[in-house]
């Protein structure tokens, strides 16, 4: 049995996410996020924008904050619910769609695992602003990013898969330097009876320049923007596939 037609991102990804992504060293990630908030200042209340399953949210809140996730995934979402403390705030928006939430509500806001890739650039400004709005003057705003090096060199034109016993996955990537942006075709086997049933996906995402994103920060109303290789201290390099920026709200 297959998917006439391919679903939206994270449709059915959703019910294997966890397992796919179980490598991710999200622990880490969530200790530089505490760093980074401590060396800020006050931070109590954080939105977690394209929150996923709820991995960073959770590992946020057993550090004692108040975390609202939100995400366009009723899938992910479902999972969230499961892994994060009762009676979080989980909210179902498809960004830069405004977040129903009271402007300047949060002392800091994080996006985690190249969620900012999926906007078009022409979005980035639009997502920063919905971002700042949220945030009291002077919150911070840390996300990560896939860099062109990596959707060029790594990802590029290539495909790998995998079988993981009770799923399996084909992964094909398609990139097109004029655009700046890589698809992703993931055709998603998982058991059913009589067999297994597959389902597929299409992604896509863009990269970005140092420039453009310190241009729509400034546009959104941010006033600093410091960038780092990968949830590290250290500065980016030539080979550097994540980058981890902060911005900060303008007071």
């Amino acid at each position: 049995m297959s998917t006439a037609t391919p679903l939206a991102p994270y449709d059915a990804l959703s019910a294997v996410y966890d397992r796919w992504t179980e490598r991710n060293d999200y622990a880490r990630w969530a200790a530089h996020l505490a760093d980074r908030f401590r060396s800020h200042g006050r931070v109590d209340r954080v939105l977690d924008v394209c929150c996923g399953t709820g991995s960073i949210t959770a590992l946020l809140q057993r550090q004692g904050l108040e975390v609202v996730g939100v995400d366009g995934s009723p899938g992910m979402l479902e999972r969230a619910r499961a892994r994060t403390a009762a009676g979080t705030e989980l909210l179902q928006v498809r960004l830069p769609e405004p977040v129903p939430a009271p402007a300047a509500s949060f002392d800091a806001a994080v996006c985690c695992f190249d969620s900012v890739n999926y906007f078009p650039p022409d979005q980035l400004p639009d997502l920063f602003a919905g971002v700042a709005r949220l945030l009291r003057p002077g919150g911070l705003f840390v996300f990560d990013v896939n860099t062109r090096h990596k959707l060029e060199h790594v990802f590029g034109d290539s495909h790998y898969g995998d079988d993981l016993d009770d799923f399996a996955y084909v992964w094909r990537n398609r990139y097109h330097p004029s655009e700046r942006r890589c698809d992703f075709a993931i055709s998603l086997f998982t058991q059913a009876p009589g067999g297994f049933a597959r389902q597929t996906e299409r992604h896509s995402q863009w990269w970005f320049h140092a420039d453009e994103i310190r241009s729509a920060a400034r546009a959104a109303g941010f006033e600093h923007a410091t960038v780092t290789d990968d949830y590290q201290d250290r500065a980016p390099g030539p080979d550097t596939l994540r980058e981890t920026w902060a911005l900060v709200r303008g007071r």
